[in-house]
């Protein structure tokens, strides 16, 4: 901008009444001179914004110059220097720096400069600028909002096409109607449904196009209670099971759910319709078979449980009968519970084994514990399978207890089969042997007698006779024993307790071995503190102490003592044999007491076996105990302990 030739006028600073007009405005207002480029005056506007005093503001031609954007500062230079020619409005920015918690900005203003003449003569440049960064900030506000509203109804454009599209493709019915119950809506699924067209269904009352005669009036009825207070009952917003009606007439079960919608024209009714009417009969269809298969599983001979987490989830009756429970109580414990402990680690140890898809035995026998204290046998046999989402096991049960004791009674009759078959086998062997000895002597004396009898002296006759008694005597008493043998066995031998003096017992005992051993010198009866009578049953106790004693002659040295002692102790009396003869070897002792078993270290000494068989018997049936102390060569004692109290 040039000036005219000649010295300049300076301007005069404005008269107050302008001045306090300029203070007044919102606009940002400057005045500098033109000719010396002072700047005159500034307003309050100014100064709040640009934060500068006239003085420090430098040239007016190139004030501010330096705060404006760098991209706006020529176009700025380049309109001031033309306002001698033309006034200009121009918009700028300004970066504004951070300010009392303020975050920084640019600022945008539209400014005007222009030139006027004031009195003298002198030429002042005023710039009137407004801050209108708010208007570019709204319009971008506006421009974003009409963006976002463009974009929703775009999308609800796009969710209505695609709803109508998922309405009309839907497998369900979907049918509207207004407040007055005419349809409104009517797709696909529906004309499938009621055999009614689109076309023919829109305008029509839905009450008597799909709704029975007998549902009409509670239709009709929700619908005016909704429409007055707003109460659904229990129709809307839920899942409802109720009759629908075809074009044909045929009533079907369908589901439904119903929502009311709030329009600006009122009220209208939407509804999803499922025909379920397959479904209702295939759930009748299985509801029947579980029915007949429960009828089955709660008949049938075999216990059924259905176990899961360690506890019964089911049992049918057979199952309650085996262990004497009610369902309550069966499914209120854990079911190894109610298990024999003997057999609780391996039940517990298969059952979780099998959950765990380990292979285990499939079939076994445990133990019950019935409510009545008895224990029962079961067989058990399982299978893994899920029970209410839930890993569980089918277990089959039979009661076994009857089948086992039968085996174990088949068993024992078998064992005693073997048994008797194996006595048979030793009786014969020891009889063919024991017999024919004696009756080998009786032979040879009949047939010295039968060829010599006439000829031989009386004594040596009489000698002859007297081996043939003696041979008989023993024959018999093999008899005796094998008959007592037979009784004892066959429970036929009575236990007859009665009040006896045990020392005149003893004595008749000893009587009796004189009679029937020539060696029984030899044994030394001894009676210890016993002076008052017992109750014992004195044939038992004469078998016990002749066999023992006989034994213990027979198979010692013929010098040796053999002695029998007997004491008593509360009720119990104990009467012991010894012996110093040949002993029993360790082997024998375990069957020492069967029949017709003989110690392996007899050699050729005469006996049949049946001795110690009898004396184990005839203390059973006393109701005592007996004990043997022996090693082979350094000869044995009997202890034998009966019942015996004292008589009263």
């Amino acid at each position: 901008m040039s000036s005219a030739p000649g010295p300049a006028t300076p301007s005069p600073p404005p008269p107050a009444w302008l001045a306090g007009i300029a203070d007044a405005i919102d606009e940002m207002l400057w005045v500098w001179d033109a000719a010396s480029g002072r700047v005159l005056h500034v307003n309050p506007a100014f100064e709040r914004f640009w934060h500068v005093a006239p003085k420090g503001m430098g040239h007016g031609h190139e004030a501010l110059l330096d705060r404006m954007h760098a991209d706006d500062r020529e176009r700025m230079r380049r309109a001031r220097s033309q306002l001698d020619r033309q006034p200009y409005s121009e918009e700028y920015r300004v970066p504004v720096a951070p300010e009392d918690g303020k975050p920084g900005r640019v600022a945008r203003l539209r400014e005007r400069a222009f030139l006027i003449e004031v009195p003298g003569g002198a030429n002042c440049v005023v710039h009137v600028a407004r801050d209108v960064s708010w208007q570019f900030d709204t319009t971008a506000q506006l421009r974003a909002e009409i963006s976002r509203r463009t974009d929703a109804e775009r999308n609800l454009n796009d969710a209505t096409e695609r709803l109508q599209a998922m309405i009309a493709s839907a497998n369900d019915a979907v049918i509207t109607i207004d407040e007055t119950s005419k349809i409104i809506d009517w797709n696909k699924a529906a004309e499938r449904m009621f055999g009614w067209k689109r076309a023919e269904a829109l305008g029509e009352t839905l009450t008597q196009l799909i709704i029975p005669p007998g549902y009409r009036a509670h239709h009709d009825a929700g619908i005016e209670r909704y429409l007055r207070d707003g109460s659904g009952g229990q129709i809307f917003n839920r899942r409802v099971e109720t009759l629908a009606l075809r074009r044909d007439g045929d009533e079907f079960q369908a589901e439904l759910s119903v929502w009311p919608v709030k329009t600006a024209e009122g009220h209208t009714f939407s509804s999803f319709i499922r025909d379920i009417s397959r479904r209702k009969a295939a759930e009748k269809a299985l509801a029947d078979s579980e029915a007949k298969y429960r009828k089955v599983v709660e008949n049938v001979n075999e216990g059924i449980l259905v176990t899961a987490g360690g506890r019964i989830l089911y049992a049918n009756p057979r199952a309650l009968e085996l262990t004497g429970l009610d369902d309550e109580t069966a499914k209120s414990k854990p079911f190894i519970e109610f298990i024999h402990p003997d057999d609780r680690e391996r039940v517990l140890g298969n059952h979780l084994r099998r959950l765990k898809g380990e292979a285990v035995e499939n079939h076994y026998q445990f133990r019950v514990i019935h409510r009545n204290g008895e224990a029962r046998w079961l067989e058990i046999s399982a299978v893994v399978f899920e029970w209410q989402n839930v890993p569980a096991t089918l277990n089959f049960l039979i009661d076994v207890t009857e089948r086992r004791q039968i085996e174990q009674d088949m068993r024992a009759a078998l064992a005693r089969e073997r048994e008797l078959s194996e006595l048979k086998s030793r009786f014969v062997a020891v009889a063919s042997h024991e017999f024919r000895t004696p009756l080998a002597a009786i032979l040879s004396s009949i047939e010295l007698l039968d060829d010599y009898g006439a000829r031989l002296p009386d004594e040596e006759r009489k000698e002859i006779v007297g081996l043939v008694k003696t041979a008989v005597a023993r024959m018999n008493k093999m008899v005796d024993q094998v008959l007592l043998t037979s009784r004892l066995e066959s429970g036929k031998f009575a236990f007859e307790p009665a009040p006896r003096n045990v020392a005149e017992l003893l004595v008749q005992v000893a009587a009796e071995m004189d009679q029937a051993h020539p060696q029984s010198a030899r044994i030394a009866m001894r009676c210890e503190g016993i002076e008052q009578s017992r109750l014992v049953d004195a044939k038992l106790v004469s078998h016990i102490l002749v066999n023992l004693l006989g034994n213990a002659l027979k198979y010692s040295p013929p010098d040796s003592a053999v002695t029998c002692t007997a004491t008593a102790e509360g009720e119990r009396l104990h009467l012991s044999v010894t012996d110093r003869g040949i002993g029993i070897p360790a082997a024998d002792l375990p069957r020492l007491f069967e029949s017709f078993h003989r110690g392996t270290n007899v050699g050729n000494i005469q006996g049949t076996g049946i001795g110690l068989h009898i004396v184990k018997e005839c203390v059973e049936l006393h109701r005592g105990s007996i004990e043997v102390e022996s090693t082979a060569g350094a000869g044995a004692t009997f202890h034998v302990r009966l019942h015996a109290p004292p008589a009263a």
